[in-house]
């Protein structure tokens, strides 16, 4: 079978890119693969990090042609051009936000009348974190079309479902899988504890790109109450902040805590994600709003407990008191206690005995057997 990808690939950076990129890595293991990716996928100025370019050393290699430009309508058609004449059987593509719905709606629409190529998206969000105007119905312009929807939350199932009754028989529930594409290190990551002087003191780790919904105000304004309890404890924050990052710095003044923050605000290249982890007793995801969590399975690959906000698809996957801790949404005395918990009952060998024993159920493996039983 030919199979496409149409979406962000290296030198892209990103969650979505990482899981295309690893998604056709497996695929390419029995079928023919190929990425037509994005030559831009944001305009500088609606871009809030620092940079779009992943200047990682660690990447996989894979065929990827760049060819659309999501906010050039120029480039839409020679993108169908290209996409068509590889004639794949099944195209691939990945939908978070509505700011790329009419690229993929005129693409997809071109292709349904000119080719006999089977759509198939992999749906990360329909509620989306931020509002968009007119959310739902680019939402039904870009996908309306397609041939099979894959969500990996009953969130989110329910969520398109509702925008796609006459769809629901195609509307497929599987899972968010674990992400192994990075090693660990254990030397390295020996010498990085040193190195942030996190030796002989419990650490927790916020990580990923900082945004107003992932709330790391409310895990900084736990820290006193955990504080209390635990006077030697680290907070390892690792991501680059999106947009204002006054909101964090003054909580931080006001409440005193920097002596117990690491902070790294950047991007965290690939070969150098394991070292977070590894450092790490427990990951913290104090979310206010989710879908999935793609960090809930990067951290779970790397047999590090989660303790997490109750939103959204995160409770399907932390079970409590079995894998890690889910708290009531924004309750930082709930979040300080369970976190004093972790520590205080050494739950750490019970929590990743467990999150080892179901590493299969979460494998890309069954995640590809289940697409390709699909079609």
């Amino acid at each position: 079978m030919k199979i496409a990808f149409l979406g962000p690939a290296y030198p892209l950076r990103g969650g979505i890119a990482q899981f295309i990129a690893i998604m056709a890595k497996k695929f390419g293991e029995k079928h023919e693969v190929k990425i037509f990716s994005f030559i831009k996928q944001y305009p500088k100025i609606l871009f809030p990090g620092k940079e779009q370019i992943d200047k990682s050393e660690l990447q996989i290699p894979l065929n990827i042609e760049a060819v659309l430009t999501p906010y050039n309508p120029f480039t839409f058609f020679p993108t169908i051009k290209k996409i068509q004449k590889w004639q794949p059987d099944l195209l691939i593509i990945k939908y978070w936000i509505p700011f790329f719905a009419p690229a993929f709606g005129v693409i997809i629409r071109m292709l349904k009348i000119f080719t006999n190529i089977k759509i198939m998206i992999i749906v990360d969000n329909i509620d989306f974190h931020e509002k968009w105007i007119l959310g739902e119905f680019l939402t039904k312009f870009a996908l309306g079309k397609s041939d099979y929807f894959v969500t990996m939350s009953d969130s989110v199932q329910k969520s398109t479902i509702k925008i796609f009754p006459n769809k629901t028989k195609n509307i497929i529930k599987l899972f968010h899988p674990n992400y192994d594409f990075y090693q660990t290190n254990e030397t390295n990551s020996q010498i990085f504890k040193k190195k942030l002087n996190l030796e002989n003191c419990p650490v927790i780790l916020f990580f990923g790109y900082i945004k107003p919904y992932k709330g790391l105000d409310i895990l900084l304004k736990s820290m006193p109450l955990i504080l209390a309890k635990l006077p030697n404890l680290k907070l390892l924050i690792a991501g680059e902040i999106y947009g204002d990052d006054s909101i964090y710095k003054s909580i931080i003044k006001e409440l005193n805590i920097g002596k117990h923050l690491v902070f790294f605000d950047n991007y965290i290249a690939n070969e150098e994600v394991h070292n977070f982890f590894d450092v790490a007793d427990v990951v913290v995801l104090p979310y206010k709003t989710a879908t999935q969590s793609g960090i809930t399975q990067l951290a779970f690959s790397m047999n590090t407990p989660v303790i997490a906000s109750d939103v959204g698809g995160l409770g399907e996957v932390v079970i409590h008191a079995e894998n890690g801790f889910l708290f009531e949404n924004g309750n930082i005395s709930q979040l300080s206690d369970y976190i004093y918990r972790f520590f205080n009952e050494s739950k750490k060998e019970k929590f990743v005995d467990k999150i080892i024993s179901e590493k299969d159920k979460f494998s890309w493996d069954s995640f590809i057997e289940k697409i390709e039983n699909i079609l």
